[in-house]
């Protein structure tokens, strides 16, 4: 059984100038197993980033379902489903999303503190996922005080830190230089070896897609196998 399966998601959105509404999903379907990497690729503003904010609980469908491991992510209270994600998922965007104000250790933790758990528990495992991206001498720095490949590092570091079992990345090296994105893919990829993690990227690097296990093309709003 797949860990994440959407089935038949559609979405509209209304024009704001009075024109006839868009239908950027109609009907869209993907199923992601337990350690597979599945990519989604297509043109700019075919809706990619909507389907991935359906899947993660962000965004609610019009019509389809969105179930994990069987049960529907959208049947959840509303704090049940802030809980989901907390745990269960990881979250990558090309903007990273630092909070400006903290340090990039501090930025790292937040998720754990969230959950509940001990600062000191929360600070060492933050501190080996700084380590282990190659930045820990970076962990006192605000973002600002960042280059954009380290940022980037940094956002990546936050979203693995509660042990999700699925990252939901949209164009994660998007701003990113060609050394600064295999950095970013080794660790990736090596990670889905050594915890079966899985991970959804969307993106427009051939690179990517072609490590990927399976490759899926946005286009009139539904998901096609290449």
């Amino acid at each position: 059984m797949p860990i994440l399966e959407a089935q038949n998601i559609t979405k509209t959105f209304d024009d704001e100038h009075g024109h006839k509404p868009l239908t950027v999903l109609d009907g869209a379907s993907v199923a992601i197993d337990k350690g597979s990497i599945v990519t989604v690729v297509g043109a700019s503003g075919c809706g990619k980033s909507t389907l991935l904010h359906i899947l993660g609980g962000l965004d609610e469908p019009d019509g389809g379902t969105v179930s994990w491991e069987g049960r529907s992510i959208y049947g959840m209270r509303r704090e049940e489903l802030a809980g989901f994600r907390n745990r269960q998922l990881g979250f990558v965007f090309q903007f990273h999303h630092l909070l400006p104000e903290f340090t990039a250790l501090e930025n790292i933790m937040m998720p754990g503190l969230i959950r509940g758990d001990a600062q000191q528990e929360t600070k060492e495992k933050a501190e080996g996922l700084l380590r282990d991206f190659g930045i820990l001498e970076r962990g006192e720095h605000r973002p600002a005080q960042l280059s954009g490949g380290e940022q980037q590092r940094v956002a990546m570091a936050r979203a693995l830190l509660n042990d999700p079992e699925l990252i939901l990345a949209d164009e994660p090296t998007g701003n990113l230089d060609e050394r600064n994105t295999e950095i970013l893919l080794d660790f990736l990829f090596n990670l889905r070896e050594e915890r079966e993690l899985s991970i959804l990227l969307i993106t427009h690097e051939k690179n990517i897609a072609e490590r990927s296990d399976l490759v899926y093309k946005l286009s009139h709003g539904k998901l096609h196998p290449l």
